[in-house]
């Protein structure tokens, strides 16, 4: 009895620190559907990695001490800004968007006529010691500043423009009730208009720069184009699959295979220019792949040196690995000779 006992609390006793591990390797471009154009199957796969994070147990933290692609982190380092249950609404958020980033990088890559068009910037966190907290909530849709309206994020920057640090602005945002909120019913409540005040705080690396201090995503963020691309993310959340979702759009769209048969894993956040960003857990993405059996790994360039390493000594031998800066660069690699374009 004792020992069993023993056991059961190496596997259940929760102890403070998250572990993050090789997760799963999943074929994109079956979860793409193209409407307003030609598609075509692949003889190939582009696939999108994904890490398991899970609080630590005694039976975790042995594993991370003989497995060095398994990483330990505290609450702290895991999230940074306090709050697990607003980090998880972000990541849900910036899926959503690196969905329609990458269906719009595709079509513009390939020549096809898009544009975005969004109802406001939604924000989805608060910087630590914002000068919002009080006054904007994670969830709040900005949708005016200073009366200048606030279609996309971008238009923020040139309504504080003539504004200094300390200067009061008043805001218009779009705020579900708290029991439509609780209830989940976000596509039935209709949020109301709130006028606020705020005044402005300081960027840290510029003090005569003002900052509202929040992390904003487009809110309704969609692509105008006649080509319509739907993409089913399942539960998976993050930023990190948004390459995966533009090269697979790319596959799909174009009739020669980008992978010319082969499986090719991929990680890598998407932005608007076509550049590809950082995301973390770089080191035990390469690990599931590797386990996999996946012989070709695609990774941001922009991934910080020392996770660099850990890629190369995880992969070994047995994967090529390659650092990709754009989507063109990625296309690049699997496709030296470029696609067709529609």
């Amino acid at each position: 009895m004792v020992g069993a006992a023993i056991i059961a609390a190496l596997f259940l006793i929760q102890l403070p620190y998250f572990v993050i591990q090789p997760g799963s390797v999943t074929p994109a471009e079956q979860r793409v559907e193209i409407e307003g154009a030609r598609s075509f199957d692949t003889d190939g796969r582009v696939l999108f990695v994904t890490v398991f994070i899970n609080r630590a147990t005694p039976a975790l933290m042995i594993r991370s001490w003989l497995d060095d692609s398994v990483e330990v982190r505290s609450k702290e380092e895991m999230y940074p800004e306090g709050d697990e249950d607003e980090s998880r609404r972000e990541n849900v958020v910036l899926m959503d968007t690196s969905k329609i980033v990458a269906e719009k990088v595709a079509l513009t890559y390939l020549g096809l006529p898009a544009e975005f068009s969004g109802e406001g910037a939604l924000v989805a966190g608060l910087v630590k010691s914002s000068p919002s907290k009080g006054v904007l909530e994670a969830g709040d849709v900005l949708v005016e500043v200073d009366d200048d309206p606030v279609k996309m994020p971008d238009d923020i920057g040139p309504a504080l423009e003539d504004r200094r640090p300390g200067d009061t602005v008043g805001l218009v945002v779009e705020r579900r009730s708290e029991n439509a909120a609780a209830s989940g019913s976000s596509a039935q409540a209709k949020p109301k208009r709130r006028r606020l005040e705020l005044a402005l705080g300081a960027d840290p690396k510029d003090p005569d720069r003002p900052v509202l201090g929040i992390y904003v995503e487009p809110y309704a963020l969609s692509v105008n184009s006649d080509i319509k691309v739907a993409v089913d993310s399942g539960d998976v959340t993050g930023p990190s699959a948004g390459l995966a979702w533009t090269l697979a759009i790319i596959d799909r769209l174009t009739p020669e295979s980008l992978t010319d048969g082969k499986r090719v894993a991929v990680t890598g956040e998407i932005h608007a220019d076509g550049s590809v960003g950082a995301v973390g857990g770089t080191p035990q993405k390469v690990a599931a792949v590797k386990r996999a059996g996946i012989k070709v790994f695609l990774y941001p360039k922009a991934t910080p040196d020392a996770d660099k390493r850990a890629i190369e000594r995880i992969a070994g031998d047995d994967m090529k690995t390659y650092a990709v800066g754009t989507v063109d660069e990625a296309v690049k690699v699997l496709a030296p000779d470029g696609v067709h374009r529609p």
